[in-house]
């Protein structure tokens, strides 16, 4: 009876052993799934890290964008105002250069006219 008692207590013993065995490859496994997680955990975090840089980089990018729209629509509202003003320059100019010709044509008539009053009274005077 002491021997089947040693025996039981052997197997005890040894399944105990099985069990602390299994308890210790369960812990090694779970402490390797952490590790992992931790890793994927790091690896999101980094990603989080490259996105929030890509968007303050793309908000870097969008500034300077409407900034140059700025420029641009400030150039094209000048070159409207500038059209303007040169259309009513030329307008101006085609209008000083009609009565230039008028007062042209009207002072080549009246010395035309002079002339030939002065010819008229050299010839009837001779």
């Amino acid at each position: 009876e002491r021997e089947w008692e040693r025996e039981r207590e052997r197997e005890r013993e040894r399944e105990k052993r099985e069990e602390l065995i299994q308890v210790d490859q369960e812990l090694h496994f779970t402490e390797a799934l952490i590790h992992e997680r931790e890793q994927g955990i790091k690896d999101i975090e980094r990603s989080v890290h490259d996105v929030n840089e890509i968007f303050r980089d793309l908000a870097v990018l969008i500034s300077d964008q409407g900034n140059a729209l700025d420029d641009i629509e400030s150039g094209i509202v000048n070159t409207q105002q500038q059209s303007e003003t040169a259309a009513s320059e030329l307008k101006k100019a085609a209008a000083n250069q009609k009565r230039a010709r008028r007062t042209m044509f009207c002072l080549v008539t009246v010395l035309l006219l002079v002339g030939i009053l002065v010819v008229l009274i050299i010839t009837k005077a001779i």
